[in-house]
């Protein structure tokens, strides 16, 4: 009997790819991702890297902890922050977008069909062109002056 104790976890949807997207879309967020990407660091560590107050490094941690791409822990008095490369990579692969790329002459065919439905075709033919409308001046009035 063979027992499996992974866990598989299901594919990212759009939202929450986006929300990663959007979370990476900072470039405070993007340093701070970089800073952990070497390793689990410690707030007051990566606030001093940064050069930024450990309040505000708490904002941006929650965003990228709400995102999912970032795990926080406690261990006593210090918070230490973990990437979750898994998760990140997973949203950046964009799923099965970018598992199987189309050939240049497949998109260059599927861009001239999406060119060809959305272009309406006249049944009289094409239709002459009509010169732009002239913009044309109100007739002033003259003035005369009553004594």
């Amino acid at each position: 009997m063979l027992i499996c104790n992974v866990m598989v976890s299901k594919p990212m949807s759009p939202e929450e790819r986006a929300r990663v997207f959007k979370a990476l879309a900072d470039p405070r967020r993007l340093e701070i991702v970089e800073l952990l990407a070497k390793g689990s660091q410690c707030g007051t560590l990566i606030a001093e890297a940064l050069g930024i107050s450990v309040a505000l490094l708490c904002h941006h941690w929650e965003v990228l902890v709400e995102a999912g791409i970032l795990k926080k822990e406690r261990q006593g008095q210090l918070r230490v922050c973990t990437l979750d490369a898994g998760r990140l990579r997973e949203a950046l692969n964009m799923g099965a977008a970018l598992a199987e790329p189309q050939a240049p002459s497949q998109v260059r065919a599927s861009r001239a069909n999406a060119r060809a439905r959305r272009t309406p075709k006249s049944a009289t033919g094409p239709q002459p062109l009509r010169p732009p409308a002239k913009k044309t001046k109100p007739a002033s009035r003259s003035r005369t002056r009553t004594t």
